[in-house]
């Protein structure tokens, strides 16, 4: 199978980082020969080339990208003339060119469906994105349900320094961007009520001075470090006592699968994505959204309770070893693939 996989975007957030765990994936099976298209950016060139990924750029300098971006990725696609192409988020769904190739857009957020007119076929990663999609129009026997994988391939991290924690802190990790959906503010506000601990953010993003601000209002600013956004999110795992991730808005939550694959005890407020992954009390807890109370009750829980604390990951890691690892989702993938192939081959014969 000759597999190409498109994102155009300049972004570091959750799809984007999800694209090149996929990438990687996909890049360790035999059988598939792979190529990447991606807009030049330094940064997530590294990862791919670290990881041993094909991948080729479009210019992102003022003039190419004016007057060479979409002769270069037409030229791509014709060059390697796929079987099946992946496009990601909204504008390689959109800028697609054509091709004898099963387009199969994947998207992980309630986007606009106009975006995917292009896509033969579609893959969401929960439940109530395949009620969004279909409810906008589009035919339920074109959408297939995969969730992501929650593994973190060491070779697309890039270690950086880690701040110096004080010796006997407990640690809290939250990884996202520094967005009001995130809820940042609600953990730091938590924070005072949750005795001797540090917190590490890792994440970037337009809240980050308010986010500042409230920590040193809260008189935690000495107990939290913004880390920035972060590449080595394995390390990271490895360093945390508890994961707590506090969104108000979140369609899946790959933290939690991260959670769940580093065996980090796990603490998430009831969004949509965590209300469907987490069994409260069994495999993580689950807080109100926007309860600081219940926040920092649910994190003292797991800090003070190692008993507690072993279950919820002894059975974080059974869910996702069966539903959620890298090669049942990698395997589900395959599945779809080979089966669209095959249907555009039967229906050729015809």
């Amino acid at each position: 199978m000759k597999l190409m996989q498109i994102l155009l975007s300049q972004s570091e957030a959750g799809a984007e980082t999800y694209f090149e765990k996929v990438a990687y994936a996909f890049s360790k099976d035999d059988s598939i020969q792979q190529r990447l298209v991606i807009e030049a950016q330094v940064s997530r060139e590294k990862r791919l080339e670290k990881a041993g990924v094909d991948y080729r750029t479009l210019p992102m300098d003022k003039f190419g990208k004016i007057f060479l971006y979409n002769n270069f990725l037409k030229r791509y696609v014709s060059d390697f003339d796929p079987d099946l192409i992946v496009t990601w988020v909204n504008r390689a769904s959109r800028k697609c060119p054509k091709s004898s190739a099963i387009v199969v857009g994947r998207l992980g957020g309630y986007y606009d469906i106009n975006n995917y007119r292009k896509c033969d076929h579609l893959i969401v990663n929960t439940p109530d994105l395949v009620r969004h999609v279909v409810a906008n129009g589009w035919s339920q026997d074109h959408v297939s349900m995969i969730s992501n994988f929650g593994e973190l391939p060491e070779s697309l991290d890039l270690l950086e320094p880690i701040p110096s924690i004080p010796e006997g802190s407990r640690v809290l990790l939250t990884l996202g961007r520094l967005h009001v959906k995130k809820g940042q503010d609600i953990l730091i506000k938590a924070l005072p009520k949750i005795p001797n601990t540090t917190l590490l953010i890792a994440g970037d993003g337009e809240l980050k001075d308010e986010l500042i601000s409230l920590a040193r209002s809260a008189g935690v600013l000495d107990r939290v470090f913004f880390l920035g956004l972060r590449k080595d999110i394995r390390h990271l795992f490895d360093l945390a006592d508890v994961c707590v991730f506090p969104s108000r808005f979140e369609p899946l939550g790959n933290v939690i699968l991260e959670a769940w694959a580093t065996k980090t005890p796990l603490v998430a407020a009831a969004s949509q994505g965590p209300s469907w992954l987490v069994e409260h009390e069994k495999d993580g807890l689950l807080f109100e959204i926007d309860n600081v109370e219940q926040c920092a009750k649910q994190v003292n829980r797991v800090l003070n309770d190692r008993c507690l604390a072993a279950k919820i990951v002894e059975q974080g890691v059974q869910k996702f070893e069966m539903r959620f690892s890298m090669n049942v989702i990698i395997n589900q993938y395959r599945q779809l693939f080979d089966q669209l192939i095959n249907e555009k081959g039967k229906a050729g014969l015809k």
